[in-house]
């Protein structure tokens, strides 16, 4: 039962295939996003989501916000005064008020964090956000709140503050920060790799100039903003944590960063169309690629013939090429129908009369059955460690077949006198184990014979999934 056991566990092992993440939607357009998109687009992310390919804020733009960066100013922005209400809530600890300072301090230094590109272009602020940081865990510890106030200095202490006065705090407030450091410092720390598109960009972590160009640097575990600015343009916010021991790599592509909104719609806002017909298929796969999705989507509304319209493309996640390209024109307004028809065709369906396709095809032919029409269904990679495996328990399997055998009817001692109390009774066992050796050994033989099958120099695919379909493009080199 146990050879047949892993003979089943070695076939589905070579047979069962790898579950693909849901893809994505995203929206393009040049210029100010059109106030009608929500309404023209919801049948379309409707029809879309049917087919295991989401979007929109609560889905798409919170994952990325999350795992990749967000906005280096939110929307309200740091305050005006923010100086100003510094010195107030700074006051107010001093003053013994510690309830008020938290009320004041601690929505500022929120603010400050959720405005990390405002301390790369106004240095002399940082020093207003360390003074806001020290007093308002300082008020944390006196009303007893002590896992607050460390937490507050353990940002300092990740930040690069490295001194509470004495002279202006107090000897118990310098302690209290100085173990907290100690105890920060003592553990390993991890790496982060920052690399850049342009070299002659400044890197600043947690508001705090680094250096000009990529930078490495040794950081102690934690949460950490990464800001990249060069000539008074600035990147997103990015968002990492480093874990003891560790590397972290991140790329910083101001351009990128430039044209990704993730606030109220998911997409890119393009200067021009020329810069959106050159870059809008490759940003749609790095957005894809840093999410892990497993295909994109982009609609947006542009010109198709003179005539304002809707346009989707569905982008290979692989290499940035499109593999369709459909539009419907916004005069007179489609139907829903129509608006779901042309989301079915950009999901892998076949293309209905009442939509204009653009990109139905690559250069090797058109997609039909999950294959590009033309060439040779990509066979699939396979590891080429299954034939020694199952070359291995073959062996195995007829070796201890072969020796069951031999005792089977046997005494413990080896021989077979009739008289003998305990004979050895293994036939089944014995032809179980030889059988599965023998399928084994099929097995074996065929991984052999067939080498490990490699795919064409290049395919596009549209694969079916529940509820779906997702497309792609593959290379070899």
């Amino acid at each position: 039962m146990r050879a047949v056991w892993l003979v089943g566990l070695l076939v589905a092992a070579l047979v069962s295939p790898a579950r693909a993440e849901d893809g994505i939607v995203l929206e393009s357009y040049t210029g100010a996003r059109p106030d009608e998109a929500n309404r023209i687009l919801a049948p379309m992310l409707a029809e879309l989501a049917t087919k295991n390919f989401t979007g929109g804020v609560d889905s798409v733009g919170l994952r990325f916000e999350t795992r990749v960066s967000r906005a280096a100013g939110s929307v309200a922005g740091l305050p005006a005064d923010f100086v100003d209400q510094v010195d107030k809530g700074h006051k107010a600890y001093f003053g013994g008020r510690f309830e008020d300072a938290i009320k004041q301090l601690g929505p500022l230094v929120d603010a400050a964090r959720a405005n990390s590109g405002a301390f790369a272009t106004q240095p002399a602020l940082r020093d207003k956000m360390t003074k806001a940081t020290i007093a308002l865990a300082l008020a944390y510890n006196r009303i007893g709140d002590a896992s607050a106030a460390r937490a507050a200095f353990g940002e300092l202490v990740r930040t690069g503050d490295t001194q509470v006065p004495k002279g202006t705090y107090g000897p118990e407030a310098n302690a209290l920060f100085e173990q907290v450091k100690k105890e920060l410092t003592a553990g390993p720390k991890g790496r982060l790799l920052v690399k850049l598109a342009n070299e002659d960009a400044e890197v600043f972590i947690n508001e705090r100039l680094e250096r000009t160009g990529t930078t490495v640097k040794e950081l102690i575990p934690g949460d950490y903003r990464i800001v990249v600015q060069r000539k008074g343009a600035q990147s997103r916010s990015h968002r990492v944590s480093i874990r003891p021991g560790s590397d972290l790599t991140i790329v910083v592509d101001l351009p990128f960063d430039a044209v990704v909104n993730t606030a109220g719609w998911v997409g890119f806002a393009f200067p021009s169309a020329a810069e959106r017909e050159q870059s809008e298929a490759a940003y749609a796969q790095q957005f894809a690629t840093r999410l892990g999705a497993a295909g994109v989507i982009v609609v947006g509304f542009d010109e198709v013939r003179g005539r304002t319209a809707i346009v989707g493309s569905l982008i290979s996640p692989v290499n940035g090429r499109e593999l369709r390209r459909a539009s419907l024109a916004l005069d007179p307004p489609p139907s829903d129908d129509r608006l779901r028809a042309l989301a079915r065709f950009l999901g892998g369906d076949q293309a209905t009369p009442d939509i204009d396709v653009e990109i139905g095809a690559t250069a090797a032919g058109i997609i039909v059955g999950g294959r590009v029409d033309g060439d040779a269904p990509a066979p699939r990679a396979r590891w080429g460690g299954w034939k020694w495996i199952t070359a291995t328990a073959a062996v195995a399997g007829l070796g201890v077949g072969a020796y069951l055998l031999k005792i089977d009817g046997t005494c413990p001692d080896g021989s077979d006198a009739s008289n003998c109390p305990n004979l050895y009774n293994v036939t089944a066992p014995a032809w179980g184990t030889l059988g599965a050796g023998a399928v084994l050994t099929g097995i074996t033989v065929y991984l052999f014979a067939t080498g490990n099958p490699k795919a064409p120099a290049r395919s596009a695919y549209v694969v079916p999934t529940d509820g779906g379909a997702v497309a792609g493009y593959a290379t070899r080199f």
